[in-house]
């Protein structure tokens, strides 16, 4: 019998397509779901559900349990919550209980899935040190990291992963905000984006990051952490470019200089403390001013990780995108 894998977060965006990957490799799984009713019927069919929130010690304690490798991808991935608490509930609290479980339930292996927001930026966004206060979900799984940093030095095996920026056919949610993007520009209603100096980011596709987590389990070193990307780090501006390349369509977007969208961030930043739902707080305006290139040599060395082209990747996701509105259509 095959040792047995255990998922949180299988119902998340990254989630759905590791689960995915593990179930067609033949692995023996468990995952943990707040709401099963979102997990595809096979994961039904072929793996055992938990019915449970990361925030519970019994339902970390029931995913765990007999588990040889945990593969923690739960977390809160948001540009902003009406409940600030939520983030340190499930970035830092469940974290902890989750490591606490693993401990003494012998799990061998443990991969935390965290964001390259956790590092320095390759070049800081141009403003005071007053503005480059971290957003709450950098904060968070800054802190998350380092609990498991710990977890690793007191002699267990864990290893952290960093994806990028992900994009990929799945729910266009803060999880997926680029692709959302690139549908909000396909359908002519992305109007505006930041004048942002060109800086660079890296985009990988969700399908590369569930390789990437499946070879960190099998492969990473104790206490490692590895970048999983993209080969390719462009501007924000030669991935619409891109896009346009690959839709065959054309797109108008306004540039908008920094200190417009800094004042729109502090203002947005108010209507969240009074009750409304900011569509982007100027912390997130100074991580898109950020310049986020990215190294993935070491996953690359150390993993055997290969992501696809980011015009491969795209061309798929556009596809899926055309054909969710066709079938919207239906």
């Amino acid at each position: 019998m095959s040792e047995l894998t255990a998922v949180t977060g299988a119902t998340g965006f990254i989630g759905s397509h590791l689960v995915r990957q593990l179930l067609d490799e033949g692995a023996r799984l468990r995952v943990l779901a707040r709401r099963p009713e979102r997990l595809a019927r096979q994961v039904h069919e072929r793996a055992e559900v938990v019915e449970g929130d990361v925030r519970d010690r019994r339902g970390l304690g029931a995913v765990v349990e007999g588990a040889h490798t945990v593969l923690h991808l739960a977390a809160c991935v948001r540009g902003w919550s009406r409940d600030p608490a939520e983030f340190r509930e499930v970035n830092v609290g469940a974290v902890e209980m989750l490591l606490e479980a693993a401990q003494r339930a012998g799990v061998i292996r443990l991969v935390h899935v965290s964001t390259v927001l956790t590092l320095p930026p390759y070049r800081p966004a141009p403003l005071k040190a007053n503005s480059r206060r971290l957003t709450p979900y950098e904060e968070t799984k800054r802190a998350g990291e380092r609990l498991v940093e710990s977890y690793a030095a007191a002699g267990h095996d864990a290893v952290i992963v960093q994806p990028t920026r992900v994009y990929g056919p799945g729910p266009l949610g803060d999880a997926n905000a680029t692709t959302r993007v690139v549908a909000l520009y396909l359908a002519g209603r992305f109007r505006v984006r930041l004048r942002d100096g060109e800086v660079l980011n890296n985009y990988v596709h969700a399908d590369d990051v569930a390789m990437g987590i499946r070879l960190a389990a099998r492969s990473g070193r104790r206490g490692s952490r590895y970048v999983i990307g993209g080969d390719e780090n462009l501007s924000f501006r030669a991935l619409l470019a891109l896009v346009d390349e690959l839709s065959g369509r054309r797109r108008r977007v306004l540039a908008l200089p920094p200190a417009v969208a800094r004042a729109g961030g502090r203002a947005a930043d108010l209507c969240g403390r009074l009750g409304g739902t900011p569509p982007l707080t100027s912390g997130w305006v100074r991580v898109l001013l950020e310049d986020r290139r990215a190294d993935i040599s070491p996953a690359r060395r150390e993993l055997g990780y290969r992501p696809r082209p980011l015009r491969e990747g795209l061309k798929e996701t556009i596809a899926w995108l055309s054909a969710q509105r066709e079938e919207s259509h239906l």
